[in-house]
């Protein structure tokens, strides 16, 4: 990666430096999610911060956004402004880019229109954020495991990625779950929001 970023700067014009680095970002996060099942029973340090949340999914929308292009997908969102969380922003960062990658993946397997939707919704003391996608939709059975180890519905998926999601959403003290029907899956997490402190 840091080779790729030399090449940017000596030789701007390069044709597939901007695809290679896309593809060295995305193979990184794979990683990332390996490493961290190995880790899921050791202790390690987590850096807890205050979190506003529309600013985490826009970090999450912006990485994605060649990917998004490439598969000519339409993006609505609907996110509450100024809603904060306190916790791991990586960790974090991860369930959402974990989450967008799959509805990406999902969506690209339809032939008319792709669509993604991203909501939130804050209640007094926990935000509702639900990442959806028109892709086909998933069988009870596909449901009933899918955050198992090791248990995908892709050719080339790992199971490794909606496992380190539940863990991580559930260190955080939320909750996830999935529904799926009329070609409308949606991932839904709960999270507490960080209290303003009078």
């Amino acid at each position: 990666m840091g080779f790729i970023k030399l090449l940017k700067n000596q030789h701007p014009d390069l044709p597939y430096l901007d695809v290679i680095s896309k593809e060295l970002d995305q193979l990184k996060f794979r990683i990332t999610q390996f490493l961290h099942t190995s880790k899921m029973n050791t202790v390690f340090e987590t850096k807890n911060e205050d979190i506003t949340i529309n600013f985490l999914l826009e970090e999450v929308m912006d990485f994605l956004y060649p990917s998004i292009v490439d598969g000519n997908i339409q993006i609505i969102s609907n996110i509450e402004e100024d809603i904060k969380i306190n916790g791991d922003r990586n960790e974090l960062k991860q369930v959402f880019l974990n989450l967008l990658m799959n509805a990406v993946d999902a969506v690209c397997e339809e032939e008319n229109e792709r669509r993604i939707n991203i909501d939130t919704e804050a209640g007094f003391d926990q935000i509702t954020i639900n990442v959806s996608n028109n892709g086909s939709p998933l069988n009870p059975d596909a449901i009933e495991y899918i955050f198992e180890p090791f248990y995908t519905t892709k050719k080339l998926g790992t199971g490794i990625g909606l496992f380190v999601c539940k863990n991580i959403v559930e260190k955080h003290k939320g909750k996830i779950h999935c529904f799926s029907k009329d070609h409308l899956t949606t991932f839904q997490i709960t999270l507490p929001i960080k209290k303003n402190e009078s």
